[in-house]
């Protein structure tokens, strides 16, 4: 695991790797999104449903993906309501192993559930999720979901987060599977300008997370592409002050100046995940630099792509970071 995250992480600075796995997409996707047209018509739709929440009717529209399905609202312009991280990577093709989908109320607390059948690999899959209002987003249910059998070894398979990484949780018989079976998925992606980057830190944990410094060869510019486990309480903060408090603490110091923060809207939909794009300075002095970084909460880690570039090249360099962030994708390294 940590050699092919090394490998994976030199690539990422040394190649292009590009197209995000989460987009809309289905059997044939058109070369170049569409702009200012209905992406209605472009045939990424696999189906339609209608989500009741708080009350609210709100028509969608399904795209359905190996490892996920973002559901749109049903409008011109291409629109992001909502989304549901699959237990598992599909084996097949997902818009053919695509049975159908209800957002019937499972639960009985008036807001619509997600239910989704697939014929996939030879089996019949049932995954199920259940509304959290208190997290804003849909909660696997393993327990309401039928996921069939691995390999004939009559074993439950390993449950995904929905990212193609195993989570080290119950292998079925009440023990924890071993921690080679899982993995924690690489964030990789995008192209990076710099040339003879150095390496200051690569670091891999038991726990499948990792930190990766690398420093651009004049020393102006520093990034770091890290992944620890998810820290939230719910109940004393928003995803928002979270992600913050992550993004600074990539910094090491205690004097910062916060610039901006904002949920990036494309970035969340590619990734299915809320993305925030924090801006600090830190530091003091010839030593102050300026942060950029791509923050970004899943249900079980937080991960952080972040620029420190010195204050006299910053405006040099921050051009680059839409096109490196917009490249980003989760990958298990297969």
């Amino acid at each position: 695991m940590k050699n092919l995250l090394k490998k994976s992480f030199a690539l990422l600075l040394a190649a292009v790797i590009c197209l995000s796995p989460t987009a809309c997409s289905s059997k044939e996707e058109p070369d170049d999104p569409v702009v200012g047209n209905d992406w209605r018509v472009t045939g990424v739709v696999r189906d339609s449903g209608t989500i009741t929440r708080g009350g609210e009717d709100t028509a969608v529209l399904v795209c359905v993906h190996a490892s996920d399905a973002a559901f749109y609202l049903d409008t011109e312009d291409q629109e992001l309501f909502a989304a549901v991280n699959y237990p598992l990577t599909l084996e097949s093709d997902a818009w053919e192993a695509f049975q159908s989908i209800d957002f019937a109320d499972r639960n009985g607390d008036g807001n619509s559930d997600v239910a989704m059948k697939f014929h996939d690999g030879g089996s019949e899959l049932l995954m199920v999720w259940f509304w959290d209002a208190e997290s804003k987003a849909f909660a696997y249910q393993p327990d309401e979901s039928q996921l069939g059998e691995d390999e004939g070894q009559g074993d439950l398979i390993p449950e995904e987060d929905g990212q193609g990484d195993l989570i080290p949780e119950d292998d079925g018989q009440g023990d924890l599977i071993p921690e080679d079976e899982y993995g924690v998925a690489v964030l990789m992606g995008g192209e990076l300008p710099f040339t003879n980057m150095e390496n200051l830190a690569a670091e891999t944990y038991e726990d499948g997370t990792y930190y990766y410094e690398d420093m651009a060869e004049d020393g102006t510019t520093i990034v770091v592409n890290t992944v620890l486990p998810r820290d939230f309480a719910d109940d004393e903060q928003t995803t928002e002050d979270y992600l913050i408090g992550c993004a600074l603490d990539l910094a090491d110091t205690d004097s910062w100046s916060l610039e901006s923060v904002e949920q990036n809207e494309a970035y969340t939909m590619n990734m299915s995940f809320p993305v925030y794009i924090v801006t600090y300075i830190a530091g003091e002095n010839e030593d102050s630099r300026e942060w950029t970084v791509f923050a970004m909460d899943t249900d079980l880690y937080t991960y952080l792509y972040g620029f420190g570039t010195m204050l006299d090249e910053a405006e040099n360099v921050k051009s680059v970071y839409p096109d490196v962030f917009a490249g980003l994708y989760l990958s298990d390294g297969e």
